[in-house]
């Protein structure tokens, strides 16, 4: 037998559950070979260390207080608006954050907007106001006489299948 096989059948060896000829094989193997009976030592201590294991008891709330407890936890994954809406927890400082990023804006706003209400509007600028709108007329009137070369600008246009507009 190799070790392998050795260490597959160790632990009906430890409880003696082998045959006569399989015992012997492996007692054999065991005075040769000092991985496999080191192997043998360590689980047999592994065992004894079970033996002393001792079992904890829940309380008698136990199990209800678990259920409660689980029952809270899945009304806080329903899915939809509402159920994240109750998931949500109150975060004090990105609060403070906002707030004071508000009121700094409108500080800031306040204090530097520009003060429309004192505008001077002297009889230069009432001037080149007056330039401003001659300008933009004869634009018009220069616009409106280049495109006169084209033909009379009416609302009705006869077309004709020759190609001929009347």
């Amino acid at each position: 037998m190799d070790c392998k096989d050795i260490k597959e059948i160790l632990t009906q060896y430890s409880l003696d559950d082998l045959g006569q000829v399989e015992k012997v094989g492996v007692e054999r193997h065991l005075e040769g070979c000092r991985e496999c009976k080191m192997f043998l030592s360590q689980s047999q201590e592994l065992w004894s260390l079970l033996d002393t294991w001792e079992e904890i008891e829940p309380g008698g709330k136990f199990v209800s207080n678990f259920w409660d407890k689980a029952s809270i936890e899945e009304t806080k994954l329903q899915p939809g608006f509402l159920g994240k809406l109750r998931n949500l927890k109150p975060n004090w400082s990105l609060a403070g954050a906002m707030a004071s990023i508000f009121l700094v804006s409108v500080l800031t706003f306040a204090v530097f907007s520009p003060d429309t209400t004192n505008t001077l509007f002297t009889s230069a600028d009432e001037q080149d106001e007056l330039i401003l709108m001659e300008l933009d007329d004869a634009l018009s009137r220069e616009t409106a006489d280049v495109l006169s070369i084209y033909g009379p600008w009416d609302d009705t246009l006869d077309v004709s299948g020759n190609g001929d507009m009347n």
